[in-house]
């Protein structure tokens, strides 16, 4: 029943609110403009999800969503093989109307660190997703 409500909710929103959508829009052609502008391979999208297509492994795609989302507060979910093809990664940023065009600024800015973290081989050698536990 959650399910439900939420999704009742968020059909009067779009009913009574228009200019979310509006900011909505706004967000994402601003996050896809930084992030193609950046260099970043986006495929072709006509959605608000986002997708941002790297080379890599499966520890390499781990280590980089964790350091994504631990050191810059960016989270982004994560494709790899065996539903892509092996060597690729695919993220998938799902912006919102309530980010701002300053939340698209730093967003682009941490994806050209972690390209350039990824580029350097840093991620297939350094363990970032594994977090230590005191039991």
């Amino acid at each position: 029943m959650p399910m439900v409500l939420g999704g009742l909710k968020r059909l009067e929103l779009i009913r009574t609110k228009p200019e979310l959508k509006e900011r909505l829009w706004t967000v994402v052609a601003a996050l896809q403009k930084g992030l193609r502008e950046a260099g970043f391979d986006l495929g072709k999208t006509n959605s608000a999800v986002t997708p941002v297509y790297m080379k890599g492994g499966e520890a390499e795609a781990t280590n980089l969503v964790y350091d994504l989302r631990e050191n810059f507060g960016i989270f982004c979910s994560m494709i790899v093989y065996p539903v892509i093809p092996k060597g690729d990664i695919l993220l998938r940023l799902i912006p919102t109307a309530m980010h701002t065009l300053e939340d698209v600024e730093i967003t682009v800015d941490a994806f050209k660190k972690v390209r350039k973290t990824l580029l350097e081989g840093k991620y297939s050698t350094t363990d970032f997703a594994i977090v230590e536990v005191d039991m």
